[in-house]
């Protein structure tokens, strides 16, 4: 009864087998095609390229381009047809438009291409990119005056052709669409550009203070660039020095004072130190000294200064310039050395009948340390010239100093002197005029000689003052007659007499020893003091 079973059982088995079996039998995913490097050809815009792949071939007549203008409001969208395959492989492959594309204005269009392999599969996900369909600037000529700047050479002139190549027609013709040309390089931190219109021939001339990587470019229509060659422009910067014109001066305590200077460059045309030109506001010398650090433009000639108001003590300025663009940095200091205001003061030069004058005063100082060193005395017969050191004296600790002189010829006119150290100024005193004449007694004589004892002894003589060159009889005036034994230090007065006529006087004495008999005349307001020679006389 149960035999008829059987049959369906094994039906249901063999099912059970086929439906185990089925997905091996599955198909296999088709491999999609895949576009990529789609744009307009980067030196003629009125081609449209693209790469694709594929697990078979590129059906030609499958590829298909839309190109929607980029513009405001309604965009007209532009089908395109007719791609060539110009390198590689059907499979693997780089597609051109077989003709130029008529797209209906210049400006930028979104492309969207799709195609199909010979399996009928298209890519998962279409082509797509933004083609620049605008007038292209084709450069030619471009040439460049210098490769090489330097202090005096700054600028670079660019001179060439551009031409504008139309992707609509192919044909390229003299002259920018877009009018303009710009130099760029380099200048300061950042980068410099110049424009120039180019001329309606095409030529160009440009020039700009730029250095670096050197181009010229044009902007196209929807903003982007197209540049020349790039060339590499070299800069030198010139050596600079700043000459002061006085490294190193003094000065006096409290006084005001000037530094100044010249900054200079060596120049690459001449090879000579030239002065900086004031024109250029953009070079500066730095001075960093008692006024702090101030930054000073320079004047015609290069020149800078600075003025210290009051000199306090010895200081230092220390100059810079350069170290920027063209020019080297150079640095140079100015010492200046404070010296002692010296005050020499004369406060008594009271003078003697015998030519003695008093030396008393103090060299001190005003401003700064007192000064050191020694005091002179000096005499001048006209108070103008010739002035003679005659004596000196050293001032003490406190500068003060005391002393008396006796001067070989007391006539004309003194001062005092100090002729300054390495840290203290010079300084001199009014002049004092010896205004008494001086004197002198000639022909003295004591006769007879020898004398008996107890005898009449005449003594004579002339008493003159100088005049000038020359010297003058001295009448009217009295004139003591002295005596002074052998082995004596001193005479003794024995007599008066008055000058007569031509300065002559006469006494008649008494002779009683042996001994030297001489005349003295004794200062007066107008005269000097004066003493004869001695004259022995043997008493017998």
């Amino acid at each position: 009864m149960r035999r008829p079973l059987i049959a369906p059982l094994a039906l249901i088995a063999g099912l059970a087998t086929l439906a185990s079996a089925s997905p091996a039998l599955a198909d296999t995913p088709p491999v999609l095609p895949v576009i990529s490097a789609v744009g307009a050809d980067p030196n003629d815009a009125g081609y449209l390229d693209f790469h694709a792949t594929s697990d078979s071939a590129i059906d030609p007549a499958s590829v298909t381009a839309q190109l929607t203008f980029r513009v405001s409001g309604e965009r007209p969208v532009t089908t395109v047809t007719g791609f060539t395959l110009v390198s590689g492989t059907p499979e693997d492959g780089t597609w051109r438009t077989t003709a130029r594309m008529a797209l209906g204005a210049h400006g930028d269009y979104d492309a969207v291409v799709d195609l199909a392999d010979a399996d009928g599969d298209h890519p998962a996900y279409l082509g797509r990119a933004v083609v620049r369909y605008v007038d292209l600037p084709v450069f030619s000529d471009t040439a460049l005056d210098r490769t090489a700047l330097d202090f005096e050479h700054q600028s670079v002139t660019a001179t060439g052709s551009v031409s504008t190549f139309d992707p609509a027609t192919g044909v390229t013709t003299s002259g920018w669409t877009g009018g303009t040309v710009y130099l760029e390089g380099t200048r300061g931190s950042g980068p410099w550009e110049v424009a120039t219109t180019v001329q309606p021939d095409g030529t160009y001339q440009v020039t700009g203070p730029v250095h670096g990587y050197v181009y010229v470019y044009a902007v196209q229509q929807d903003s982007q660039t197209v540049n020349t060659e790039l060339v590499q422009v070299s800069m030198t910067a010139s050596p600079t020095r700043i000459v002061f014109d006085k490294p190193t001066d003094t000065a006096v305590y409290g006084s005001a004072y000037t530094v100044s200077g010249t900054a200079q460059y060596l120049s690459p045309t001449t090879n000579t130190w030239t002065p900086l030109p004031a024109s250029d506001h953009d070079i500066e010398v730095g001075l960093q000294g008692p006024n702090g650090n101030h930054a000073y433009e320079l004047t015609s000639g290069g020149r800078f200064s600075e003025k210290l108001d009051t000199v306090t003590g010895d200081t230092t300025w220390s100059a810079l310039t350069g170290g920027y663009g063209y020019l080297a940095q150079s640095t140079a200091d100015a010492h200046l050395h404070a010296l002692s205001r010296s005050v020499l003061a004369w406060s008594d030069h009271t003078f003697t009948g015998a030519g003695a004058i008093r030396v008393k005063g103090s060299l001190t100082a005003s401003a700064g340390p007192r000064p050191t060193g020694r005091v002179e005395l000096q005499q001048s017969q006209n108070g103008s010239t010739g002035w003679t050191t005659v004596a000196t004296v050293t001032p003490n600790a406190a500068g003060a100093f005391d002393a008396w002189h006796t001067l070989k010829h007391p006539t004309g006119y003194l001062r005092l002197h100090y002729s300054g150290s390495a840290n203290a100024t010079a300084a001199v005193t009014s002049k004092v005029h010896l205004t008494r004449s001086v004197t002198r007694i000639t022909g003295f004589n004591a006769s007879p000689e020898p004398v008996r004892k107890g005898g009449t002894l005449t003594v004579t003589g002339n008493l003159q003052r100088q005049n000038g060159s020359s010297w003058t009889s001295l009448s009217g005036q009295r004139v003591a007659i002295y005596f002074r034994v052998p082995g004596a230090k001193d005479g003794t007065r024995m007599a008066t007499a008055t000058t007569g006529n031509g300065g002559k006087f006469t006494v008649k004495l008494t002779a009683k020893q042996d001994g030297t008999w001489s005349a003295t005349y004794a200062a007066t307001s107008q005269y000097l003091n004066t003493t004869s020679a001695g004259d022995y006389v043997d008493v017998r």
